[in-house]
């Protein structure tokens, strides 16, 4: 009999469902339905609770199991989203749920109730500090995110850091398992030429979008594109941040972009930049770098790869991204080896392949 395990990842839809509403796509969510997609070929059933919404499925991953919750443009009070939810643990009826990102409490109540398994799977650096990912954090939430990991029966962690705090502030079973990278052939395309600046991620201000509105500002003669979709609980900043970028003649302002269409944005920017104040690991990392494309990054670099691999640059500062950024733009050498230097890189230690190996060993170790 095969076990049947259920990753909990509302904001999965958009790579099950082809519907145009559907303007959000999170790391999250990427790595669940990687892994996800993997562990059905060992033999795993798999399914996955997200919102309840309609649409034309996708073919590519007909073997998992989809439970729909609640529609996510519902206007639901918190104690019936937790009902529905509740509703849809029960009918997944696994022994394992794992949870990465969304709302705390919920699935580990659930699991504590009825006798199941939960694993958090850390999304950020925020969850180790319990902190949300806006500029405020309830009481209630940091209760509900302490909840998640007090009655985590494992926790897995991106980085040595969140390690680290949860064996040693939370006193529980951590094991660390990198993001997943699906695998593809990658080679450099000659568009990078082009000399375009990229910018992606979710429009919040956690990620801090308007710097990177800056840095266009403070380099007119180069190009720069920004992709993202709006946030459910900061709306007003996706519209402030597209309406400052049409007063920046070398800013393309896209908007959100499917999942399955990022590739070639990727492939033909020659340099990603994050400006977010802090992270976990930020799977726009793990693209650019696959696609031969360094990283410029304002804050964060977990466990100091960016640096100890030769994976573009930590800048720190406002003005020393500035001048990365530039050094790297009038440096054509230099891209191409910290390209090649990060797509080897990604291929040798985020393999997809043998992160799953890491994820059936998991599963052998702590819940034979």
């Amino acid at each position: 009999m095969s076990r049947k395990i259920c990753f909990v990842s509302l904001g999965a839809t958009s790579f099950f469902f082809k519907n145009k509403q559907i303007t959000y796509i999170g790391g999250a969510e990427l790595k669940q339905v990687l892994i996800g997609r993997e562990l059905t070929k060992q033999g795993y059933d798999i399914s996955f609770i997200i919102y309840d919404i309609k649409g034309e499925r996708k073919n590519d991953l007909d073997k998992i199991i989809l439970i729909g919750s609640f529609p996510q443009t519902k206007n639901l009070s918190l104690v019936r989203k937790a009902m529905n939810l509740w509703k849809s643990l029960k009918k997944a009826n696994s022994e394992i749920y794992i949870q990465s990102g969304g709302t705390p409490g919920t699935v580990a109540l659930y699991c504590l109730v009825t006798g199941k398994r939960y694993v958090k799977w850390l999304a950020s650096d925020r969850n180790v500090h319990l902190t949300g990912v806006d500029n405020k954090t309830s009481l209630m939430m940091k209760i509900a995110m302490y909840f998640d990991i007090k009655f985590a029966h494992l926790i897995i962690a991106q980085n040595t850091y969140q390690k680290k705090i949860i064996e040693k502030k939370f006193q529980k079973s951590c094991v660390l398992i990198k993001n997943p990278v699906p695998g593809q052939k990658t080679k450099i395309n000659s568009k990078k030429d082009k000399k375009t600046v990229l910018w992606v991620g979710t429009i919040r201000s956690i990620k801090q979008p308007e710097v990177f509105l800056e840095v266009a500002k403070k380099l007119p003669e180069y190009s720069f594109v920004m992709i993202g979709g709006s946030s459910d609980t900061e709306p007003d900043l996706y519209d402030q941040i597209k309406k400052g970028t049409q007063k920046i003649p070398n800013l393309e302002f896209l908007g959100f972009i499917p999942y399955h269409e990022m590739k070639k944005y990727y492939a033909e920017s020659c340099i990603v930049v994050n400006t977010s104040k802090i992270e976990g690991f930020p799977n726009i990392f793990l693209e650019a770098w696959i696609n031969y494309t360094p990283v410029v990054s304002l804050n964060v670099d977990p466990d100091e790869i960016i640096c100890k691999y030769n994976l573009g640059f930590h800048s720190k500062t406002f003005d020393k991204m500035i001048q990365d950024i530039t050094t790297l733009l009038r440096d054509e050498s230099l891209r191409k080896k910290l390209g090649k230097s990060s797509a080897d890189y990604v291929k040798k230690e985020h393999n997809i392949n043998n992160i799953t190996k890491n994820f059936v060993s998991m599963f052998e170790k702590y819940f034979s």
